[in-house]
């Protein structure tokens, strides 16, 4: 992010077209991400599940379709408003749970509350993703599991090409365009670029105490979905 913007107050401007950007960012394919990190958490009836940077609250509705109780948690209080209202309209029941200081590092919780925890396009933006990974460890019950869904680097030269080309043309103007804030979304390319590689995140998540630690790639590798057990 560049210095001196506010990330919790671009968060809050642009909230309510969130659901539209975040599509243009992932070309569409955010929808079936979703539905594969569901299937990858292991959401099932009965078992309670955290979504740490929820957003607009897709990622905790893919959860609740499965059957998990879900709490959504992000540092944004008006991208939480926007969650309920969007399970309510699917008929979906959960709990969730607003407070803009819930963030990555700092989980109100006590420790063993939950089954599972996932988090979607928000650990690459996280200040200390190593003291982020001891909370989840810490709120996360024996054998819980951590799903990390983030944008990646594709594997293919020509894919990277691409999208680098998409995402430092294309992608901030039409995203300055959509929110109304010429600025908004020039920090994502350098932001997508300086995350670590999927070998570097899967090594990091070991390196925290997870095991059966792995990766899958999505779409050519423009996303993956890291998993961790407790």
């Amino acid at each position: 992010m560049p210095e001196g913007k506010n990330v919790q107050a671009m968060f809050s401007g642009i909230a309510g077209k969130y659901d539209l950007l975040n599509h243009v960012l992932s070309l569409g394919t955010d929808f079936y991400w979703w539905r594969r990190m569901a299937r990858a958490s292991g959401a099932a009836p009965g078992r309670r599940f955290l979504d740490v940077a929820a957003g607009t609250g897709d990622s905790s509705l893919a959860l609740a379709r499965r059957g998990a109780e879900v709490i959504s948690t992000d540092f944004t209080q008006a991208m939480l408003r926007l969650g309920p209202a969007k399970f309510r309209r699917k008929g979906r029941e959960g709990l969730i749970w607003a407070s803009v200081g819930a963030d990555a590092q700092h989980l109100p919780f006590q420790a063993g509350s939950f089954d599972g925890i996932t988090i979607c396009y928000g650990i690459r933006n996280v200040e200390d993703r190593a003291l982020a990974y001891g909370e989840f460890r810490r709120v996360l019950r024996p054998g819980g599991r951590l799903t990390i869904l983030e944008f990646s680097r594709p594997r293919f030269g020509w894919l990277r090409a691409l999208y680098d080309l998409y995402s430092l043309r294309i992608l901030p103007r039409v995203g300055g365009w959509i929110s109304g804030d010429p600025g908004a979304y020039t920090y994502l390319p350098e932001s997508i670029r300086a995350f670590p590689d999927q070998a570097s995140l899967a090594r990091e998540l070991t390196e925290a105490g997870f095991r059966e630690v792995g990766w899958k790639d999505l779409t050519g590798g423009i996303a993956a979905l890291h998993m961790g057990v407790k």
